[in-house]
């Protein structure tokens, strides 16, 4: 299941209108930790990042922008995708989009280097 767990969030969270992202964000990351401390699913790159942008996504939600730089480089897209669009609809305030750029420029720039 993990070899399929980002693809299957991603395209959920692509599927659903910009509106019910935060909430569908939040209960996947109940469900996912749950699934964890069950054994229903197994630690994987894929689970640190996926709980690691519901985090942040919550997080900014409050006004709290934590970015670990431990997202597997091609996941980045699809997250900077996704705090775009919630930044247009006005779920997040602008500058945490800023910050996702920024924050994804220092990680190109590290790899690239």
């Amino acid at each position: 299941m993990n070899n399929r767990l980002f693809e299957t969030f991603r395209e959920t969270i692509d599927s659903l209108p910009t509106e019910g992202v935060l909430k569908a964000i939040a209960v996947e990351w109940r469900k996912l930790e749950e699934d964890l401390a069950q054994g229903r699913t197994l630690p994987s790159q894929d689970t640190d990042s996926i709980l690691t942008f519901c985090r942040f996504l919550v997080g900014a939600a409050c006004g709290a922008l934590v970015w670990p730089r431990t997202i597997p480089i091609e996941h980045w897209t699809f997250y900077v995708r996704t705090v775009a669009r919630l930044v247009a609809a006005e779920e997040l305030p602008h500058n945490v989009k800023e910050d996702i750029e920024a924050a994804f420029h220092d990680i190109f720039c590290c790899i690239m280097a």
